[in-house]
């Protein structure tokens, strides 16, 4: 790759929209959270943290997952994990972050949801103190704990109303918990006004896909990227602009393409689908932003406007109010522009 489009990617404002805060976790702090709870797979050093996260498959990655994850017993783990996933998006240039939460889990430990969602939008606030970054969380819930789980933690969240929590997203085993079964939860959270996302098209095909708009109606699907099996999903995808948040790095790891060079996330893109790039899970996957903004350019050829296209998908598919959502994408408009000329990339 040239070097002025990697200074240019490097340097260039982005939006993170799919990222599992429990993903985040330095290797460093895995450690340090499994030597406190004398966990049984524990390592000596940080680097052989990445020894855990081998997988074949999605539910391989999710008990290879848990054996960091389950580490976290206070609320002062999750500011810490908050703490630096800021860091690194800072780092980044990242000016807008849609992150989830699995809070049933320390619900579960006794925790209220207002206390969970509190300790880290302090976290957020003290951050945003020194760094020009909007942050937002979305609320996971885990297909796991069933649909009438999701209810109550739906009326939870509603009632709490933090202006923090900007909607909820399905995640989860695709074929044991099928998105019918959490009907009558995502309307209760159209009907309360609540964001609504999906992971679907990652383990299983097109169908789980369909499922998600038509059962669930969100706005927006986590990854997609199987909907490139029924040609009448594309088409679908395209005519309404429903945003798929992209995972490369995710994909590959997780066997949801063979090649990097099969992913269809440059079709999907020439198709008018509004995708964007993530990250999902970071720390596990041994990757960031800027790492799957390089990918994407030196796979697919991208030039400068491909990639603002691309940020620009991503920070119009966020789950803000329409002011907030206006003001960060001129903004970031604004910063673009700046970053061009300083290039000597004219836009007339």
């Amino acid at each position: 790759m040239i070097e002025n489009l990697l200074t240019f990617i490097r340097r260039m404002p982005k939006a993170e929209l799919h990222l599992h805060l429990e993903g985040t976790i330095r290797p460093e702090t895995a450690l340090e959270l499994m030597r406190r709870n004398n966990s049984p797979s524990l390592p000596e050093q940080p680097d052989q943290i990445k020894n855990l996260y081998r997988f074949r498959n999605l539910a391989e990655f999710v008990n290879s997952m848990r054996s960091v994850t389950n580490n976290i017993r206070f609320l002062e783990d999750l500011q810490k994990i908050t703490l630096e996933m800021l860091t690194s998006l800072a780092i980044q240039n990242v000016k807008y972050v849609e992150f989830d939460c699995a809070v049933q889990k320390y619900i579960d430990m006794g925790y209220t949801l207002k206390e969970v969602v509190e300790s880290i939008y302090q976290t957020v606030v003290e951050f945003q103190a020194d760094h020009d970054i909007a942050v937002k969380m979305v609320v996971n819930i885990q297909r796991l704990y069933g649909g009438k789980e999701a209810i109550q933690l739906i009326e939870k969240i509603a009632l709490l109303n933090h202006p923090f929590i900007v909607g909820i997203g399905l995640s989860g085993d695709e074929a044991k918990y099928p998105p019918d079964l959490f009907t009558e939860a995502f309307l209760l959270a159209q009907q309360l006004d609540l964001h609504r996302t999906a992971h679907a098209g990652e383990a299983v095909g097109p169908k789980s896909v369909w499922n998600a708009l038509k059962c669930l109606n969100v706005e927006r699907i986590d990854h997609g990227t199987r909907a490139i099996e029924d040609p009448d999903l594309v088409d679908h995808l395209s005519r309404h602009k429903i945003p798929l948040t992209q995972c490369l790095t995710s994909n590959l790891r997780l066997n949801v393409v063979k090649k990097i060079n099969d992913h269809p996330f440059y079709t999907f893109y020439k198709k008018g689908i509004p995708v964007s790039l993530n990250t999902d899970d970071p720390q596990i996957f041994n990757t960031e932003l800027t790492q799957e903004y390089i990918l994407a350019a030196e796979i697919y050829q991208l030039d400068k406007q491909d990639l603002e296209n691309l940020v620009m998908n991503g920070l119009r598919a966020a789950f803000l109010p329409d002011e907030e959502k206006s003001q960060i994408i001129t903004e970031v408009c604004s910063e673009f522009r700046t970053l061009s000329n300083d290039e000597g990339d004219h836009h007339e």
